[in-house]
């Protein structure tokens, strides 16, 4: 036995539990999982409940494995069995549900909702009514009903028309359901707020939509250009594809060759695609077919580089010699 775990087990035996889960929080920032676990479950047989919470946690956020896919959920059971109207933890096993039942954590997410103004005294909200709102929204985007999302966000706007998730994830749904006009202005507000990928490349679907080409290709050029920054595979193909198939009605069949190798490239590198990205490399690898039977052009690759033009290279050539006799003449 360690001395962490000696000092740990004296604090829990005077009665400090704060100061040994202190201890096991400290464990926790120094990579020793072992003696962090061990330490919870000593306040853990205390019924010590920030332990329980604590270690649900854990398994929610850190561990790889979530604790074999219960994302800390016995955790929060138990806590909630000792004090089953906090607030705190029926939103926390709402998130812990939400990887395995969207349906039964919407529902938790709604009676937390519906208990703020009773929450118990022992334990008041760490979380706003407004962060609960809108995490039970964002849970409704993640499970991809639009018109419940649509519903709720219009009845979130009454309450906080300011809220920049609820501007961002209007202006989103908006486009997605057909009222293009009306999702610029809130993606524009969203964009003035914080240059996000998802108001980016939201902006540019609505105006793809509204075959505003120029416009949209110019925008889907600014997701590119941060593509670095995005993990999503389905806004990577978003935004690569429809370049291409902007430059194509912009009848510009060089440029939509490069962005159509450069999706289909992108997408052979992740083998297996799910239905959705399976059409879309379709889609892309017809019209890639097509352009180069079709038009007397080259198959090409997507590149940053851009080649000075003549005119441009001429001046500054003429530049460079009147700058080197002048150097010449001074004597360097």
């Amino acid at each position: 036995m360690n001395d962490e775990i000696i000092k740990a087990k004296d604090f829990i035996e005077n009665k400090e539990c704060k100061k040994a889960l202190d201890l096991a929080k400290k464990m926790h920032r120094k990579d020793r999982i072992n003696d962090y676990l061990e330490i919870l479950d000593l306040l853990i047989a205390e019924k010590y409940l920030p332990a329980f919470e604590e270690k649900g946690q854990y398994y929610l956020y850190f561990d790889e494995n979530h604790d074999n896919g219960d994302y800390g959920e016995k955790y929060f059971n138990q806590y909630l069995e000792i004090q089953p109207h906090s607030i705190n933890l029926i939103c926390s096993k709402a998130m812990a549900l939400s990887y395995k039942d969207l349906n039964k954590s919407i529902k938790l997410m709604d009676k937390a909702l519906k208990s703020y103004d009773n929450f118990s005294e022992d334990e008041k909200p760490r979380i706003t009514e407004e962060d609960i709102w809108m995490g039970k929204i964002e849970l409704l985007v993640k499970k991809n009903d639009k018109k419940e999302t649509v519903v709720e966000l219009n009845n979130f706007e009454k309450e906080y028309p300011d809220n920049p998730k609820m501007i961002l994830y209007k202006g989103i749904l908006l486009s997605e359901t057909g009222e293009d006009e009306n999702a610029l202005k809130y993606l524009e507000t969203s964009l003035k707020r914080d240059n996000t990928i998802l108001a980016l490349n939201a902006k540019g679907n609505a105006l793809y939509n509204l075959r505003r080409y120029s416009e949209a290709l110019e925008v889907y050029n600014k997701c590119i250009s941060h593509e670095k920054e995005v993990d999503d595979l389905d806004i990577k193909t978003n935004f690569n594809s429809k370049a291409a198939f902007s430059a194509i009605e912009l009848e510009n069949y060089n440029e939509a060759i490069k962005y159509l190798n450069k999706t289909i490239n992108m997408l052979n590198e992740h083998g297996r695609l799910k239905n959705d990205l399976e059409k879309i490399y379709r889609q892309c690898s017809f019209e890639k077919e097509r352009l180069l039977k079709q038009y007397n052009i080259q198959d090409r690759k997507f590149s940053r580089f851009k080649f000075l033009s003549s005119k441009t290279a001429l001046i500054l050539l003429i530049l460079f010699i009147i700058g080197y006799f002048i150097l010449t003449y001074l004597g360097y």
